[in-house]
This record gives structure tokens, sequence and C-alpha cells, in this order.
């Protein structure tokens, strides 16, 4: 969403707006590194085609995923942060042509974010909730949103192209992907594309709600207050 990328254009220096597929791409430099930024847009195509642009047009190395996500175990807790080590499209299933969640003609299920990306994603996280989240959040704020001692988790992602809200939806989730500990709609997806195109990613994700129907925040007041910032915390610690 806007917001969510607010921060990271406000500290970058950005040398050119490139405008294609009704997309814009923030050409520039973070600390000193070269940059392109991009909302992602909403699901699991219209984040796809951000990716293969930023691969094909712009040739960059790497890639960082980040944003809000739901939590699926009691341990995941809003304003948690997770680090996906792998991911799977939960809502994949071309049964019988092939097996539940494999992506068609690639013989791949499980996409797995690269391990270097991976330990940075986390020890950025990890300092930033540590030394600096109440530079930025207060106490109020986090209280109102239900917000105690937030913790940073690594483990498996699923995407899908649903809004998880609801028991029945939760629940099938848990009773098929039992290891999932977080949901949204693009990781995934994104993750298959660099995988055909052998560029590493990483997903990083701050936790909204339960995905469950039973805890419920303010959504915009949490991206506008918190989630923001988690996503500045990231990257400016994996820029350093």
């Amino acid at each position: 969403m806007p917001e969510e990328i607010e921060l990271i254009l406000h500290h970058m220096h950005v040398e050119n707006i490139v405008e294609t597929g009704s997309r814009k791409f923030y050409v520039g430099a973070i600390q000193g590194k070269k940059c392109v930024v991009s909302l992602s847009r909403i699901g699991k195509v219209a984040s796809s085609v951000t990716a293969a642009v930023m691969i094909e047009r712009f040739q960059i190395d790497r890639l960082i995923v980040t944003g809000v996500a739901g939590g699926l175990t009691d341990e995941v807790n809003i304003g948690d942060v997770v680090v996906a080590t792998s991911s799977v499209q939960h809502d994949m299933d071309c049964r019988p042509l092939f097996p539940q969640f494999e992506a068609p003609l690639l013989g791949v299920a499980v996409f797995t974010c690269n391990t270097e990306m991976v330990e940075q994603a986390f020890k950025s996280c990890s300092t930033f909730i540590q030394k600096e989240l109440h530079d930025f959040v207060s106490t109020e704020e986090l209280r109102a949103l239900h917000i105690s001692a937030p913790k940073v988790h690594k483990g498996l992602l699923v995407s899908g192209d649903q809004f998880i809200g609801t028991m029945p939806q939760y629940e099938k989730i848990r009773t098929e992907l039992p290891e999932a500990i977080f949901v949204e709609m693009e990781g995934a997806a994104v993750a298959q594309v660099c995988y055909e195109y052998n560029v590493p990613l990483v997903v990083v994700r701050s936790i909204s709600d339960k995905a469950n129907a039973i805890a419920h925040i303010d959504f915009n007041r949490y991206i506008q207050n918190v989630a923001k910032y988690y996503t500045w915390g990231l990257i400016e610690g994996m820029m350093r």
C-alpha cells in the first residue's frame, strides 16, 4: 500500500521515476546503494508483474518484498515481524494434473528464500525492534494496537489471492500447511518469479492481524502508525 513505501521514498535519493504498466518505479540510491522501489500492488498477478519488470527492465540482482501479513500460529502475534525462509502458494491446486501446491510445469511447490538475505533481514529487524522502535512509535500507540513485546520469527510463508479473515479459511490453511506461520497475498508468487529468473529474494512482513476473525485491529491505523516504520527499519538495516 502507498503508506508502506512512504518512508523509503522519503529517505531515498530518487534520480528518476519510470512509469510503465500502470506502475511507478523509483530509481536511485539508499545509503549509497543503487535501488529500485515500487509498490507491488495487491495480489499474486499484480506483484508478479512488478517483480518481472524490476528484473527485466532494471536488472536488479536481489529483491526484498515487505509489508504486512496475518499470523497463523499462537506464537506469532500482532506487531511481530516474520522473515520467510520459504514460501508456498496455498491456493495453487491443479490436481489431478499436478500435485497440490506445485507450480505447473516447474515441478516446484516450495520456493526458498536466499539464506544470506534471510539472516540479514532477521538481524536488521531484531535491531530495529530492540533499539529503535520506540523512537518512532509511542508505548501508548503500541498498547492501543495490542502490541506488547514484539519478536522476530523465521518460517514458512503462504500466499494466495484471498484476504484470510474467517475461521474456515484459517483452518483450511492450518490443516493443509501446518508448518506455515504467516499468510499474505504476494510473497510466494514473487518468489516463483525470482526462482525462474534466478534472483535472490527475501520476504519480510510485520503482523497486522491473526487471520482468524478473532483478533481485530484498526488495519489502516496499524499501517500508518506502525507498519511503515518496520518497513523502513528493515530496509535501512539491510542497506547498512
